[in-house]
């Protein structure tokens, strides 16, 4: 049997079918290959809290969106599950769109380490919003190769 390829193409069907959390925050997967993954937040009216900042737990779902994407094009294991995410805020977002990127840290016979960066897509990299480590683990019965 033939294992399914997990590229860009088959990561955003699958995402948009089993993830429908990232279209109601307005997340879209930009980029998604064993090297790294981006997300990028167009928003809606869904993700403020009072006070008009882009609420924690959106920048939460943006990081472990984006480190789900690099999982699927790094492992092709649609099952595996996020173990810890350790989410650091460093300023209020204001205004999308929102960029997060994950990229891997580690690679592990069970466990898949990244780091992730949010930004805001005018301010660029260099000014981070939010900073996140993530492990994932492969489900219960699943050999990673």
């Amino acid at each position: 049997m033939t294992r399914k390829q997990w590229n860009l193409e088959n990561i955003l069907p699958h995402v948009a079918t089993h993830l429908p959390l990232a279209a109601l925050f307005g997340m879209e997967i930009v980029a998604a290959d064993p090297r790294h993954s981006r997300v990028r937040l167009v928003g809606n009216e869904h993700i403020r809290r009072p006070g008009g900042s882009i609420a924690g737990p959106v920048l939460f779902a943006m990081a472990d969106v984006a480190t789900y994407a690099l999982t699927l094009a790094l492992r092709h294991e649609e099952t595996a599950v996020t173990s810890s995410l350790l989410m650091n805020f460093l300023r209020p977002a204001f205004a999308p769109p929102l960029i997060a990127e994950a990229v891997p840290l580690r690679a592990g016979k069970s466990l898949l380490t990244y780091d992730i960066r949010i930004w805001s897509e005018a301010d660029g990299p260099d000014r981070l919003i939010a900073q996140a480590t993530a492990t994932w683990v492969a489900a219960p019965g699943t050999a990673w190769s």
